[in-house]
C-alpha cells in the first residue's frame, strides 16, 4: 500500500468518515507524468509537434491536468483504503476536498455508509401461520355464475331497478344552479351497487323505472379527488332511459367450447375450472406462507439499515411508479417519502436473505433457473423469441436468478418451520392481498 495517512471516524449508525492524506510526492509524480505525455503529442503555435517546452505545456494544460490527476488519485486511493481497511461500502462515497495545493499533501474526506454486520437469529426452528382451504361446490357454482355473466347479456326490463341492475341515463349536475365540469353525461351506463358513483347517487337510483326523472341532492366528501368539489352540495337532474338486468348465458355446447373445451361437455368445463381453482388456491397459500416467513425473518432480526440503500430503492420504486402511471416529469410524481417505508422493508429483507444465502452456503440451482425460464417464456405465444431475449440480456437473467434464489431461501426456511394451520374460505383466500 502507498504511504497514505488514513483516519477513520465512526459516525452515527453505519456512517464512517474517512480522512485521507496523500503525500505530495505521489501527486506531483502523477502530474509530471501527465505533462510529459501531453508534451509528446501537443501541437502548439510556433512549435513543432512534441517539441513545446514543459513550462509552456504546464501553462497551457495546467487546469486540465489538475482535474485529471485529482480524479485519478481520488479513485485509486479510495479503492486502496477500502480494500486495506476491509470496509464494505453500501453505496458511493460523499467526497469533500480538504486540500489540493501545489507542493502540499492532497487531503480529502470520504463519508460512507457500510453494510451492517450481524448474525441471523432464530432461523433453524421457525413457527408461522399457514392457511389451508377447501374448494366447495358453492365456490365452483359461483365461478360458473361468473363465467355465465361474462358471456351473458344486459336486457331492458320494465320493473323497478335493484342492486346489480344496469342503468342507461342522462344527467346534469349543478352547484348553485350552475353546471360544473364533469357533472354532465349523456347515455351514461352504470351498474347499481358496483361503486361507480358516490353512495348517495347510487342509492337514490334504486327503485326507479325506465323513462322516469329523478332529482338527487348530494354533498361531495371532504377528501373527494377533485378538490374544487370537496364539501360542496350538488343537485343532479337524472333521466332514466333504460333499466337492464343480466340474463346469464346458457350452459350448452357452444358456451363450453367458447372456453377452449373441445368436447363441449359441461362436466369437462367444470373439471377444468376446479383444476384451475386448485392451482390458484395452492399459489395463494404459498404466497401467504412466503410473506409470513419473510415477516418472521424481519421481526426476529432487527438490524441497522444503510440509509443510502433505502434512498436508492425508494427512487427506483418512484421511477417504476412513474413508468406505470405514464408520468414523465418528476415534479408530478408522488413524493419520495411515499416510498421510503416499503423501500426500508425491502432493503432490510434483502440484507437478511443475502446473509442467509452466504452464511448457510446456499447455491443457486441451475436446473431451477431453467425451469423458471421455461415457465416464464412459455406464457407467451412467441416463447422462443422471449427465451432468446432473456438469454441475451444479462440484466433479465440476473432478475430471474434472483427470483429463483429467493424461492430456494423460502424452501430452506419452510423445511425448518412448524405451522399453525388456519382454515380459511376459498373466496377469502383469493381476495386476501397480504
Amino acid at each position: 500500500m502507498s504511504e497514505l495517512d488514513i483516519k477513520i471516524k465512526k459516525q452515527k449508525g453505519l456512517k464512517r468518515e474517512i480522512n485521507v492524506s496523500v503525500p505530495s510526492s505521489q501527486v506531483e509524480a502523477k502530474k509530471r507524468n501527465r505533462f510529459e505525455e501531453l508534451a509528446k503529442k501537443a501541437k502548439l503555435p510556433g512549435f513543432r509537434p512534441g517539441k513545446a517546452p514543459l513550462n509552456i505545456i504546464q501553462s497551457q494544460y495546467g487546469n486540465q491536468v489538475n482535474q485529471e490527476v485529482l480524479s485519478d488519485v481520488l479513485e485509486l486511493t479510495y479503492a486502496e483504503v477500502i480494500e486495506d481497511k476491509k470496509l464494505k461500502p453500501a453505496g458511493p462515497p460523499e467526497v469533500s476536498i480538504d486540500q489540493f495545493v501545489d507542493g502540499s499533501d492532497f487531503k480529502y474526506t470520504a463519508t460512507i455508509e457500510v453494510f451492517p454486520e450481524f448474525e441471523l437469529k432464530d432461523v433453524d426452528k421457525i413457527e408461522v401461520d399457514k392457511y389451508t382451504s377447501t374448494i366447495t361446490q358453492t365456490d365452483i357454482n359461483e365461478m360458473m355464475d361468473n363465467l355465465q355473466q361474462q358471456r351473458g347479456e344486459w336486457k331492458p326490463v320494465e320493473r323497478e331497478s335493484q342492486k346489480g341492475d344496469q342503468l342507461l341515463m342522462d344527467f346534469i349536475g349543478k352547484i348553485d344552479d350552475e353546471p360544473f365540469e364533469g357533472g354532465t353525461a349523456t347515455d351514461f351506463v352504470m351498474q347499481l351497487g358496483a361503486g361507480q358513483m358516490l353512495p348517495e347517487f347510487d342509492e337514490s337510483l334504486e327503485g326507479v323505472k325506465a323513462n322516469e326523472d329523478q332529482e338527487i341532492n348530494l354533498t361531495f366528501p371532504e377528501d373527494y379527488h377533485k378538490e374544487d368539489l370537496s364539501n360542496k352540495t350538488a343537485v343532479f337532474s337524472v333521466s332514466i332511459k333504460e333499466v337492464r338486468e343480466m340474463v346469464l348465458a346458457e350452459i350448452n355446447e357452444e358456451f363450453v367450447k367458447g372456453f377452449g373445451i373441445e368436447s363441449g361437455k359441461p362436466d369437462d368445463l367444470i373439471a377444468e375450472i376446479k383444476d384451475s381453482m386448485e392451482k390458484e388456491k395452492e399459489n395463494k397459500i404459498k404466497d401467504h406462507l412466503r410473506v409470513n416467513l419473510m415477516n418472521y425473518l424481519r421481526e426476529k432480526n432487527t438490524i441497522e439499515i444503510p440509509e443510502v440503500m433505502v434512498h436508492r430503492e425508494a427512487h427506483a420504486m418512484q421511477k417504476d411508479w412513474m413508468r406505470q402511471s405514464g408520468i414523465e416529469e418528476e415534479e408530478k410524481a408522488l413524493s419520495i417519502d411515499n416510498f421510503e417505508k416499503i423501500a426500508a422493508e425491502r432493503v432490510h429483507l434483502g440484507l437478511l436473505v443475502n446473509e442467509l444465502v452466504l452464511s448457510r452456503e446456499l447455491k443457486l440451482d441451475d436446473e431451477k433457473v431453467k425451469t423458471k425460464l421455461e415457465a416464464v417464456t412459455n406464457a407467451y405465444p412467441n416463447a422462443d423469441e422471449i427465451r432468446k431475449m432473456y438469454e441475451q440480456n444479462p440484466e433479465l437473467m440476473e432478475q430471474l436468478k434472483s427470483t429463483v434464489m429467493e424461492d430456494q431461501v423460502v424452501e430452506w426456511l419452510t423445511e425448518r418451520s412448524s405451522f399453525n394451520e388456519k382454515e380459511i374460505e376459498f373466496k377469502e383466500l383469493i381476495n386476501n392481498n397480504q
